[in-house]
């Protein structure tokens, strides 16, 4: 897990919200979409309880799994890039999880810490990693954003990564990007298109 943390004062205008949407905690779909990690997620509706800590002390992910929590620099990213893969280096799987999602041409020299690069997700692909990615889309059509990101990522990394988007139906809509092996993105397809079944506000975008 690469939390591609940032600095809010150093990167948001005053007043920005990030990470403060908490609608995934009222239950419903959610909650029936996977009721063990809804418990377990629900504690940080408690303000004392938001630490990333207890992401890996309340097991929210698997036990075995490995944290990057060094926050983006503005100068010198490639340093930092380049110490998240040592530290994830035995992990098979990298999650990306900055606060908008891939770069874009309006990202600002201020605004660039909350993007990950095309270039760092094809490192680790080149490093035998699978790689999930985050994206929110705000004010743009979310399925004509996840075509153009996955296209992108093809034209670096090739085929595998033309596996299905999974779309969540929330304000904004998330988009979830992989890349992964031949080998395994028959089975990962599958798997994607079971949690679409078990969550009503998911969608695949094939």
């Amino acid at each position: 897990m690469n939390w591609y943390l940032t600095t809010p004062d150093q990167v948001d205008r005053p007043g920005n919200n990030d990470g403060e949407k908490r609608h995934h905690l009222k239950g419903g779909v959610w909650r029936d979409a996977d009721a063990e990690l809804f418990e377990k997620i629900g504690k940080f509706d408690t303000v004392a309880d938001r630490k990333l800590s207890n992401v890996a002390s309340w097991e929210i992910l698997p036990p075995d799994t490995c944290y990057f929590a060094a926050h983006v620099p503005a100068d010198d990213r490639g340093s930092w890039h380049q110490n998240a893969i040592a530290e994830l280096q035995s992990a098979d799987l990298i999650f990306l999880d900055p606060d908008n999602g891939f770069e874009v041409t309006s990202m600002t020299a201020r605004t660039r810490p909350k993007y990950s690069l095309f270039g760092e997700a094809a490192d680790y692909v080149a490093a035998g990693k699978s790689v999930v990615a985050i994206q929110f889309a705000r004010q743009c059509d979310p399925i004509q954003r996840a075509v153009d990101i996955r296209s992108k990522l093809v034209s670096l990394v090739g085929s595998q990564a033309n596996c299905p988007v999974i779309r969540g139906r929330v304000a904004p809509n998330l988009l979830f990007f992989s890349i992964v092996p031949g080998a395994n993105r028959e089975r990962w397809r599958r798997a994607l298109l079971d949690f679409e079944k078990n969550c009503a506000k998911a969608d695949i975008i094939e």
